[in-house]
């Protein structure tokens, strides 16, 4: 039913496609989307899951999978995309999310991840350009991303559309802020 009325509310726009030409849907993430979450993780490389969550992750617990999709939309937000399989059969391709930060509700934690099939083919941006819509409309003006130093792929993604980001330390991490109204491409 959700997706129904997303699809009633968001304007006629063209399907993105892979690389292999099939259509990349692109969803906000419900509950019912844990599915999804379980099979994308059992597909992601143990350096994947490093980048993505600091630590080799093989399953998500059910509290877990609850707060990943249990999202009120307003301040914690997540956008799914998706292709369909040869067989038919709806495939996970990538997720972004983002989070606001209690004490500062204009700046939002973002996080991406992209299934490792799908890597390099656009997704990862595609999410991201997506997703800092979304946040605009909500009232986000900047997304914090914390990320470590030898992921290459988000750090490049974050300050390639980001338009003068901040890249701070953070213990041993990097912090890169991102200033949504003046990023690049809009």
């Amino acid at each position: 039913m959700l997706t129904l009325l997303t699809s009633l509310l968001r304007p006629r726009e063209p399907l993105p496609a892979l690389a292999d030409g099939r259509p990349l849907r692109i969803l906000p993430v419900t509950p019912a989307a844990k599915p999804l979450l379980v099979r994308g993780l059992a597909r992601i490389s143990a350096e994947t899951s490093r980048r993505r969550f600091f630590t080799v992750r093989h399953r998500f617990s059910d509290e877990e999978l609850d707060a990943l999709t249990n999202l009120d939309g307003h301040a914690r937000y997540a956008l799914g995309a998706t292709v369909r399989a040869a067989d038919g059969t709806v495939e996970p391709v990538g997720i972004a999310r983002f989070a606001r930060l209690p004490d500062a509700p204009t700046i939002a934690e973002v996080a991406i991840l992209v299934v490792d099939a799908f890597q390099g083919q656009g997704v990862g941006r595609l999410l991201l350009t997506r997703l800092a819509t979304d946040a605009l409309a909500r009232g986000i003006a900047r997304f914090r991303g914390i990320v470590q130093p030898d992921n290459r792929p988000v750090i490049r993604l974050l300050t390639q559309y980001a338009a003068g980001p901040e890249i701070t330390r953070s213990g041993e991490f990097l912090a890169i802020d991102v200033d949504l109204a003046a990023a690049r491409g809009g």
